[in-house]
């Protein structure tokens, strides 16, 4: 399972990777001691490679701060550029001027995970209850999108567990939350051999909300993904005002860069929406299962 601070540096690798020279410059925190959140100097393992002006990000927390003073110590201003203020641990490494901060870096994360469904999800599963006074039973899984299957185990087949399939239920969804709980919900007529106060499972797609959601496989995808916004946001514009004292062209590297990643980006996006439906197929249902879905709402 992937985290943020693993797909944070492999984005960083990335962007920095093809051009070392824009890499920022990288200290060690040496402050005899941990920062607290509302301490206002600190001391790096290269003081002179620092000055007034320059703007000191801490790794792990991804707070910046603003370089007041320069003495023995650096003396900053703390949540700088709108971050917060936090606790940090000494002899931790701390970057320089970052061209890409990690503000920045974790928006183009999330925003990538953002749009990954409906082409991109993982599969999860559920359970409930049986009750028989109920035909319907609300669903509360974060992130559920669409019930596959509904089984329970057999546990007469040859001295083992196997699954079996309900096939009598429908997914309903987008009703009025009051009375409904969640919106979403199962509704079944039938529930096989189970009796009341038995488990039955679902599996359902599921809309992946965090990094930590991701298949392995998929970590790659989002990293591609977020490199793309981020170095697109860097290309300035075309013009052909000789004014403007910005280049008059796209910087030609650069951009093709930005192009090649969206590329590899949509070419994975694609190879693993495949890969998913193929999985799918797999999922524990039937015939009538199947059918089912196809006709649903």
């Amino acid at each position: 399972m992937a985290t943020q601070a693993v797909v944070r540096q492999r984005v960083k690798d990335y962007l920095y990777g093809s051009n070392y020279n824009n890499r920022p410059y990288e200290d060690l925190l040496d402050n005899s001691g941990n920062v607290g959140a509302g301490d206002g100097t600190i001391t790096v393992a290269n003081m002179a490679n620092w000055g007034v002006g320059d703007i000191l990000e801490f790794n792990t927390t991804g707070e910046q701060c603003l370089i007041t003073s320069k003495q023995s110590h650096l003396h900053i201003s703390r949540g700088y550029n709108g971050t917060t203020a936090a606790s940090v641990t000494d002899a931790t490494l701390v970057t320089k001027n970052p061209k890409f901060t990690i503000s920045k870096i974790d928006n183009g994360i999330s925003a990538i995970v953002d749009e990954l469904y409906p082409e991109v999800y993982v599969f999860a599963t559920g359970s409930g209850t049986i009750s028989n006074t109920n035909w319907y039973y609300a669903l509360s899984d974060t992130g559920l999108k669409e019930v596959l299957s509904v089984y329970y185990p057999r546990t007469a087949s040859m001295g083992n567990n196997e699954p079996a399939t309900i096939n009598t239920w429908k997914m309903n969804n987008h009703m009025n939350t009051t009375p409904f709980s969640q919106g979403i919900g199962l509704t079944m007529w039938d529930y096989g051999e189970l009796k009341n106060g038995d488990t039955f499972y679902y599996t359902f797609k599921k809309e992946i909300a965090d990094v930590t959601d991701l298949y392995d496989r998929q970590v790659e995808l989002v990293v591609l993904g977020a490199v793309f916004k981020l170095m697109g946001s860097t290309v300035p514009p075309s013009t052909t005002d000789t004014k403007d004292t910005r280049q008059v062209t796209q910087p030609g590297q650069e951009s093709s860069d930005s192009r090649w990643f969206l590329s590899e980006y949509m070419r994975s996006r694609k190879e693993e929406n495949m890969r998913l439906k193929e999985e799918e197929r797999f999922t524990v249902t039937s015939r009538q299962t199947r059918r089912q879905r196809t006709y649903r709402d």
